[in-house]
């Protein structure tokens, strides 16, 4: 590679990281502003009081009363260690980027060695540039946090199958990523549940070539040093809380087992420019966002339809055979089997398939999306001068609305970095803000 690649790479990769960093401080929350003020309070609270975090993340769906609060120290030090290195509000999310930004590089390394001769521009480009992705890969909220752990696993499990792997990474490590990877997400996310059968699977063809015990060995390696982070809340508080994640299960829920075409949509969307419901709520306020920034009307538009396409596309493809990659049939039966995994978990909890909940799934939705858009750029080259004009549009619109952003001063970090100042050289976490009640640290 010569100096000149190099230096591109480098320019690239400086310029997709700093959009993303500042994504992160100036987006507005996805969901409740309350949850990513009390994300930061629990890493704050350990570094202000020099307390061990106990539990992370609080945990409560719209659609249940019951709550609880995730065991393990990890979310606490990713928030808590930064601010002990450089004590400024900035810390936690600048180490939160770098975490999600080296993950999604590593997935997009990846991709590019399952899809060669397809465009690694347009690969890492739209790896970063995801609308769900970068909404909540940049902010601090414990599923920013969660994608390092999700790609890790995902990665490692594709390499422990005999039909998916590429032997580009040996199988000790691939084994050693996924325990590292879903003992990560377990004190990130509830969605690590999801992660056990891809688990089971994998010791199961494992356990078929005669290398069970060395699967299982190398599991327990990488899991070692999430498990240590795990012993003292065990130690101190027991096995059992009285809230543990029992409390999600219920009946059959019909509403979600109905909701076939509606869970599908929001499985695929994590790999599509689903810009709108970020934008505003209702379509009315939507078009009234881009008529007041008519600099972001066409390209705002375009994407919007684009939004609409891809999802569409994404299953109309599931069908085709004649696809030129040799992995394409055991690519569509992963993504098939992902979606019925996913569907069979929400038919027995009171919560909605929402995409937020199914964002840990990215990895394998993204790459099954990347497949298709390889299939469509070696059709014709109309489709890959649609895929750069689709590219660059959304390269505009997010510079853009970061930019809007910055101006409406609608983000956490924005609305509160003036109290996190205060709390952080006063000492005191509460300046920001108190704990929730009945929380368990």
């Amino acid at each position: 590679m010569g100096d000149s690649r190099r230096l591109k790479i480098l320019a690239f990769l400086t310029l997709a990281f700093l959009l993303r960093f500042i994504f992160g401080l100036y987006c507005p929350p996805v969901t409740a502003s309350e949850d990513y003020v009390q994300t930061y309070v629990i890493g704050l609270k350990s570094y202000t009081t020099h307390s061990w975090p106990y539990y992370g993340p609080d945990v409560q769906g719209p659609e249940t009363s019951f709550k609880t609060q995730i065991p393990g120290a990890l979310e606490g030090l990713l928030i808590a260690l930064p601010l002990a290195v450089w004590p400024v509000p900035e810390s936690p999310y600048l180490f939160l980027n770098l975490l999600s930004f080296l993950a999604l590089t590593f997935f997009g390394w990846y991709c590019c060695k399952r899809l060669p001769g397809f465009s690694p521009w347009f690969i890492f480009t739209w790896i970063y540039i995801a609308p769900w992705n970068t909404h909540y890969s940049t902010q601090v909220i414990n599923p920013s946090y969660a994608f390092l752990g999700s790609v890790l696993f995902f990665i490692g499990f594709m390499e422990t199958i005999p039909a998916l792997t590429l032997q580009a990474i040996r199988s000790p490590w691939a084994n050693t990523m996924m325990g590292f990877g879903l003992f990560w997400v377990m004190q990130l996310h509830m969605s690590w549940v999801a992660f056990l059968p891809f688990l089971l699977f994998s010791l199961f063809f494992q356990w078929k070539a005669g290398s069970l015990p060395q699967a299982l060995g190398f599991n327990l390696l990488g899991a070692l040093p999430m498990l240590a982070l795990l012993v003292p809340t065990y130690l101190v508080y027991g096995f059992s809380s009285g809230k543990d994640v029992h409390g999600f299960v219920s009946g059959l829920n019909w509403d979600n087992a109905m909701d076939v075409v509606g869970t599908l949509a929001r499985y695929l969307s994590i790999a599509s420019f689903e810009m709108p419901r970020f934008v505003a709520e209702h379509t009315r306020q939507r078009l009234d966002y881009f008529f007041a920034s008519p600099w972001l009307l066409v390209p705002g538009l375009f994407l919007w339809l684009a939004g609409y396409f891809q999802p569409a596309a994404m299953v109309v493809l599931w069908f085709f055979k004649d696809h030129p990659r040799r992995d394409w049939p055991v690519l569509q039966r992963l993504m098939a089997g992902t979606f019925l995994l996913l569907y069979f978990c929400f038919l027995f909890t009171p919560d909605m398939a929402a995409s937020f909940r199914v964002l840990l799934l990215f990895p394998v939705v993204m790459l099954y999306s990347l497949y298709c858009w390889d299939f469509l750029a070696a059709k014709s080259h109309a489709w890959r001068v649609l895929g750069v004009l689709f590219i660059l549009a959304g390269v505009y619109f997010q510079i853009g609305y970061t930019v809007k952003n910055i101006e409406a001063h609608n983000s956490v970090y924005s609305q509160n970095r003036d109290l996190t100042v205060k709390a952080i050289e006063a000492k005191d976490f509460r300046i920001l803000a108190g704990r929730r009640p009945g929380s368990l640290y």
